[in-house]
């Protein structure tokens, strides 16, 4: 029982009686302070409420106050306050910044009330709401507001654009003209009239707006373009320029004194490659990249060389030799290992044949005759004597590579048994009939220099050495001025062109984490080409055309020698990274000026000379906001044409899409296809010229220079100027490369040789892997280049495209258009996201530690971003066997 005093009862009660206290006092502090926040609040509505009133109202009035105070949310207009401010007038994004940021004050209150007010779940008023509505639809009001002045504009300008060319120009090409954006993409088509669109761009400038022609700088990418659009234009104080001449007027300008340009930098380049060779090192380093590192592949000109035979080895996937066998013959041997015995034996000076049958028949019901990889012969005693060379695909375990089981469809550990079944075979045949037989393997590579391991195994044979000399071996292997010297100074010359064209340093990539054979001739060959090409340009006080732009770009960034309006480019889709930061350097000022651009992604096809497709693709990133205009009439071609040549280039995702339309609804254009045997090839041509009408043009297209060979065998050529005729059925008709075609138009076009090969239409031939290193990205999409090659010659013609294809093998895209069920646009191709990238160290570790950890081949793919096959091909570079 417990008994509680009257005395502890008092405090008790007193204690509660405090706490209430307290608590009530709190309570209505809490409720005083709440009221204070929300009167505050409400005087800071009020007073933001008055501001924006003020700021953007109507202020109509034929209202009374007490009408526009119930109507307040309608009192706010941002549209009709920027209509009013920008009357009749084209705004610019700077413009559009000013305007947007004289209410930027109110906004972050207006914000930042909003904010508090969710806090207590309060409703922000009707007028805020409209005021933050509005402000955030600015850049769709400039738009709106945009579009109708540029609508007026085209209106009003209509008998102007009727007549200001000896044709009216089309309503697409009116709206691009009239934009005053700061910059604007004019996205053309093949036969849209885009050089009319410039033409009348500066008509434009010059008679609607009153420019200058002298604060207007015309582009384009050669000096014949230029001076078309020049003589188009006829307006006195106008000039077309290429970048190229403008950069070297603007040095002249500059420094007071107009550099020399090197008229052959090719010439240049093939001098001091010859004049290194003088270098033992150079040569050795040549000789060690061409015999190691080089895949040579299927020659063609080698097949030239051949009357253009269809030798079976051209249709081969086997790796060329680098030299002959004894008797003269061409080796195509299994792997890139063996091409480097061949070379060995060769450097030996070893007379030896590639898989020359046995001299003792070995054919039975399980066997075909035996064939060892190398034969080789010497004299002893004035007897021709023959021993054997067999190259083993085995590790120092007697394993063979995983393809190996894959090639056959059969486990790793069959594949394995029945290889080495096979060298027990080939060692007992040997010892039953006494012949002599040395070995190599695939782990001889790993260790040892696998011409010093040969040399060992001769002479452990007593077999006569004569090894030849770096100068011999030079001779044989790129014999001075042969095709093959000329192909690899090429790869040389393209590289640096392609290194200074993206501006990119030697010293960077050098930096970069490289293969192999990247890092070993950047430093070994590359490098010593580029310094003495430079320093012996700068000997003779010569620049290049891509020193004369970034040099022009230099001196313009510190002095600004120039001041334009209006900058207009011509064929922008082959802008190159040089050009653009020239370009951007060239519109500053105050205020910049104004870009118009015009140009066909669908017709980008000049990457090997640095052309950039994302400069032209995703322009606006580059240099801000942009109006972008399509001009989608073709002028050229009709119907099928203009739909077939669309559906096959927009199967590409990465191409801009376009609507073309033919001007002429009524007009015609076919695309035919005619297959062809190697016995009526010519023949097929010259019926095809005979069924064209004699005052039609007619053009001869061809992917390669030599694609026009066999008619060259049977029709008289005629080369006048820069062009080179045939005379066919007594036409003179001419022939041309399809890059060089762009730009031109004949009433007939036959495209030659549309075939699958190495060299056939699209072009199979692999890029030296060096070349990425410096060559600007291509799209992922398969033949990506090579389909907007095609689609350039298949859009030459106005009447008539014929493509001729040997009907045993014909091209991808011939079977495109005649297959077109086979096509699955739902599945398309995916290129694994590094298959261009080289291979570094840090990515052979990280491959080389998910195959320890026993990840799967098609897991380690999929994380590293590669193909199975790249997987595999690397773990047996590395020497892992699997």
């Amino acid at each position: 029982m417990i008994i509680i005093f009257a005395k502890d009862w008092h405090e008790f009660y007193l204690l509660h009686f405090t706490t209430l206290i307290i608590i009530a006092l709190i309570g209505l502090l809490f409720v005083i302070s709440a009221s204070i926040y929300l009167y505050r609040l409400k005087r800071q509505k009020d007073a933001l409420d008055y501001q924006i009133t003020q700021t953007i109202s109507k202020k109509d009035p034929d209202k009374s106050t007490t009408e526009r105070k119930d109507s307040s949310a309608d009192l706010i207009d941002l549209e009709a306050k920027l209509n009013q401010h920008f009357a009749n007038h084209f705004i610019t994004l700077e413009e559009e910044n000013t305007f947007r940021n004289q209410f930027e004050p109110l906004y972050n209150k207006a914000c930042l009330l909003q904010r508090r007010q969710k806090l207590l779940y309060l409703s922000p008023s009707a007028l805020l709401q409209s005021f933050l509505k509005e402000y955030h639809s600015i850049h769709d009001i400039v738009l709106k507001h945009n579009q109708a002045i540029l609508k007026n504009k085209v209106d009003e300008n209509s008998d102007f654009f009727d007549h200001c060319l000896p044709y009216p120009l089309d309503e697409q090409q009116r709206r691009a003209i009239v934009s005053e954006a700061d910059n604007c993409l004019v996205v053309s088509s093949a036969g849209s009239g885009k050089t009319s669109t410039i033409v009348g761009k500066v008509k434009y400038l010059i008679e609607k707006e009153n420019v200058n022609p002298e604060r207007i700088l015309l582009i384009s990418y050669t000096n014949k373009a230029a001076s078309e659009l020049s003589s188009r234009t006829d307006v006195s104080g106008l000039k077309g320029y290429t970048f190229h001449k403008l950069a070297l007027d603007l040095i002249g300008q500059v420094t007071g004194i107009k550099p020399s340009v090197c008229d052959n930098p090719d010439a240049l380049f093939v001098r001091i490659y010859h004049n290194l060779l003088s270098e033992k090192s150079f040569k050795e380093s040549v000789l060690k990249f061409i015999s190691i590192y080089q895949n040579q592949g299927n020659d063609w000109e080698v097949e030239q060389e051949k009357k253009r035979q269809y030798l079976s080895d051209q249709k081969s996937n086997k790796i060329r030799a680098l030299l002959p066998d004894m008797d003269g013959n061409a080796i195509f041997v299994k792997s890139e290992q063996e091409r480097s015995i061949c070379f060995a034996l060769s450097s030996l000076g070893i007379k030896f044949r590639y898989e020359e049958a046995y001299e003792y028949s070995l054919m039975d019901e399980k066997h075909s005759q035996y064939t060892p990889d190398f034969s080789i012969y010497y004299e002893k005693d004035g007897v021709i004597k023959r021993i054997y060379l067999e190259h083993l695909g085995v590790d120092e375990h007697g394993l063979v590579p995983l393809w190996f089981a894959n090639d056959k469809g059969i486990t790793y550990e069959e594949a394995c048994q029945k290889y080495n079944d096979g060298i027990t075979w080939k060692k007992a045949a040997h010892a039953r009939f006494g012949t002599t037989l040395i070995t190599t393997s695939s782990a001889d590579f790993n260790y040892y220099n696998i011409k010093n391991r040969i040399r060992e195994l001769l002479e452990k044979e007593s077999v006569p050495i004569q090894q030849k000399t770096e100068e011999e071996l030079y001779d044989l292997v790129l014999p001075e001025n042969s095709k093959q010297e000329k192909a690899f100074i090429r790869l040389c010359v393209t590289f640096i062109n392609l290194l200074k064209t993206n501006c990119k340093s030697f010293s960077n990539l050098l930096n970069d984490s490289l293969d192999e054979r990247s890092s070993y001739i950047l430093k070994n060959i590359l490098y010593p080409i580029f310094i003495n090409y430079e320093k012996t340009l700068k000997e003779r006080g010569e620049i290049d055309f891509t020193d004369a732009i970034i040099q022009a770009t230099e001196l313009c960034k510190q002095h600004h020698p120039v001041s334009f309006e209006y900058i207009i480019v011509d064929e922008f889709q082959d802008i190159s990274f040089d050009r653009y930061r020239f370009l951007k350097t060239l519109r500053e000022g105050q205020p910049q000026a104004k870009l118009f651009c015009v140009g066909d992604d669908w017709q980008s096809i000049y990457r090997f000379s640095g052309s950039d497709a994302a400069l032209f693709n995703n322009f606006a990133d580059y240099f801000g906001p942009t109006d972008i205009n399509k001009i989608e009439t073709t002028y050229r071609f009709g119907e099928p044409l203009v739909s077939l040549s669309s559906q096959f280039i927009l199967r590409n995702p990465s191409q801009i899409n376009k609507v073309i339309k033919p001007f002429n609804k009524d007009k015609k254009t076919e695309l035919r296809f005619c297959a062809f045997n190697q016995s009526n090839y010519c023949q097929l041509v010259e019926r095809i010229v005979l069924s064209i009408p004699k005052d039609k043009s007619i053009f001869l297209l061809g992917r390669y220079s030599f694609d026009d060979y066999y008619l060259s065998l049977m029709y008289q050529g005629v080369k006048e100027g820069n062009k080179y005729y045939y005379i066919i059925a007594d036409r003179k008709i001419e022939f041309l490369t399809v890059h060089k075609s762009k730009g031109l138009e004949a009433d007939y076009v036959i495209l030659l040789q549309c075939n699958k090969d190495t060299y056939g239409f699209p072009s199979t031939l692999s890029d030296d892997p060096i070349l990425n290193l410096v060559l600007t990205k291509g799209d992922q999409y398969p033949f990506g280049e090579e389909r907007r090659l095609f689609y350039v010659a298949i859009t030459r013609a106005k009447s008539m495209t014929i493509i001729l294809y040997d009907q045993r093998f014909p091209s991808v895209f011939v079977d495109e258009f005649l297959h077109p069920e086979k096509v699955d646009p739902s599945t398309p191709y995916t290129k694994p996201r590094n298959a261009n990238k080289i291979w570094t160290r840090r990515s052979d570790r990280l491959l080389q530690e998910m195959y320890s950890e026993g990840k799967s081949i098609r897991y380690i793919a999929e994380k590293m971003g590669r193909s199975q096959t790249s997987i595999i091909m690397r773990l047996g570079k590395l020497g892992i066997n699997m």
